[in-house]
């Protein structure tokens, strides 16, 4: 295994980079008064910006805002908000998202056009424009360069922990940085979550590069989570590069161009596992590796309907090595494969060997279901396709925390 050229950055958040600060606070969008609700990142240097957005049709006003704003040439901050969704609530969310949009461009001496806006909570309830309004003026002035946790409690929801990383890495003699933070604990399919996450970065580097880069990182991290089977209305990626490191900009594809990528994708990957791992209800955490298939298409679409199966999910809940629902999921995916060809290893059990049930490695195949983490290898025939995804256990937990909220 090749050795990282970047660097985990102690304590890092989304004010890691040069020219950010940031911060949280509790507007009322929440009951609990200590709970932080509205969340914001700013940078005075201009940045380029990037970002992908749900498929869902039923897509959330912020959703909408954001996916037309960020066609602009320059932004400054992001604005993001927890609690409620600001979504389907019909032409008072979108007048809440044209005021907080205003707000936050006149507290900041900016362009309305210039700021980001992403929302997450509850469906379908009026938005409380008065209170965050009233609370912008108050956290434009708490951001700082210590303020990166606060804005990344600002956005959780039913999350048990903070999601927030920074790496740092070398590119033309400069020090470059890339950080995030993120929510995100359910509603998983079939791309992204019920996410949001904010990535800062001091790099310079094109819009296009930077809009390309950010696509491709999502599609082999945030698009290969399972935890459960419902899209989101709301989820989003957001990016912002303002070019502090002052490194010579990032213009074409070529060394520096994928080292950047390399280091963006770690970030989005090590928030993956963090949203699978704080998944709602979640024991076991499943990193999933199917391989032998036609072509990498195939690979993937079988990798996504086991990571997504009722079944094979609550197989993982119980620790029960019940391989049949793997095979089956692999069937039901329509890709062309041999179950003679199958093999079947749980870490370092295998069950199936060339279509061939190996007993004696069941019991140990049980033991390892009993861990928090594992890996599961399916070799679906002779190919050279490969896919990877992230899942988990479905668990009696999950269906508790989702029928209470509300």
């Amino acid at each position: 295994m090749k050795r990282p050229f970047w660097k985990k950055e102690k304590n890092g958040s989304v004010t890691s980079p040069k020219g950010f600060v940031a911060g949280g606070i509790h507007a009322g969008i929440k009951k609990k008064k200590k709970k932080y609700d509205v969340s914001m990142i700013y940078s005075k240097t201009p940045c380029v910006a990037a970002g992908t957005f749900t498929t869902n049709r039923a897509k959330a006003w912020p959703v909408l805002q954001s996916m037309k704003a960020i066609r602009g040439s320059k932004h400054h901050a992001i604005l993001g908000t927890s609690g409620n969704a600001n979504c389907l609530n019909g032409p008072i969310g979108k007048k809440a998202v044209n005021e907080l949009i205003w707000e936050t461009a006149k507290c900041l001496d900016v362009l309305p056009e210039e700021v980001l806006i992403a929302q997450t909570g509850i469906i379908g309830v009026p938005f409380p424009i008065t209170c965050v309004k009233r609370a912008l003026p108050k956290l434009v002035r708490r951001l700082s360069e210590n303020g990166g946790h606060g804005a990344a409690k600002g956005i959780l929801t039913t999350d048990l922990r903070d999601k927030e990383i920074a790496l740092s890495l070398e590119l033309g003699g400069k020090k470059v940085t890339i950080a995030a933070c993120a929510k995100g604990a359910g509603m998983v399919h079939p791309n992204m979550a019920t996410m949001l996450c904010f990535i800062t970065t001091d790099c310079a580097i094109t819009k296009p590069l930077l809009r390309r880069a950010v696509r491709h990182a999502s599609d082999d991290t945030f698009n290969k989570m399972a935890i459960d089977n419902d899209m989101s209305t709301n989820d989003m990626v957001l990016c912002l590069a303002n070019g502090e490191a002052k490194n010579a900009p990032i213009h074409k594809i070529g060394k520096e161009y994928w080292m950047f990528r390399e280091a963006l994708e770690e970030v989005m990957r090590y928030i993956a596992h963090e949203m699978v791992v704080d998944g709602e209800g979640v024991t076991h955490v499943c990193k999933l590796r199917v391989s032998g298939a036609k072509n990498p298409t195939d690979a993937e679409r079988a990798a996504r309907q086991i990571a997504n199966s009722m079944l094979f999910k609550t197989m993982l809940a119980g620790s029960n090595a019940n391989w049949g629902r793997i095979a089956a999921a692999v069937g039901a995916s329509g890709v062309d494969f041999d179950f003679k060809d199958m093999s079947i290893s749980f870490g370092d059990a295998q069950v199936v060997h060339q279509g061939r049930l190996r007993v004696l490695n069941l019991p140990k195949a049980r033991r390892i279901l009993q861990k928090k983490e594992y890996t599961i290898d399916v070799v679906i025939g002779k190919g050279r396709g490969r896919a990877e995804f992230i899942t988990c256990d479905l668990t009696t937990k999950y269906v508790l925390i989702n029928a209470a909220y509300s």
